[in-house]
């Protein structure tokens, strides 16, 4: 049961994430917190079912997204908190 919530939740959440960055819109930067989610969902169901390339993958991936959410969620706030008065 908990391989099934993992692959489907991993997959939801990153056609969420695809779409979210896709749009280009001011809620684009959110779509690396789905990847994040999806990466993360998608990990477990790699270690639990021994798909150990895809394990690889998804722990690369997590990394990319860890970057990303930095970059264009967190950063840009830190930002504005420290430069407006």
């Amino acid at each position: 049961m908990l391989v099934l919530f993992l692959e489907w939740s991993g997959t939801f959440t990153g056609i969420a994430g695809a779409l979210l960055v896709a749009s280009n819109t001011r809620y684009s930067p959110w779509g690396w917190l789905s990847f994040l989610i999806s990466s993360t969902c998608m990990a477990g169901f790699a270690g639990l079912t021994g798909a150990y390339g895809l394990l690889l993958l998804e722990c690369c991936f997590f990394l990319t997204n860890v970057l990303g959410l930095w970059r264009w969620l967190l950063l840009p706030y830190i930002e504005k908190r420290t430069t407006t008065p």
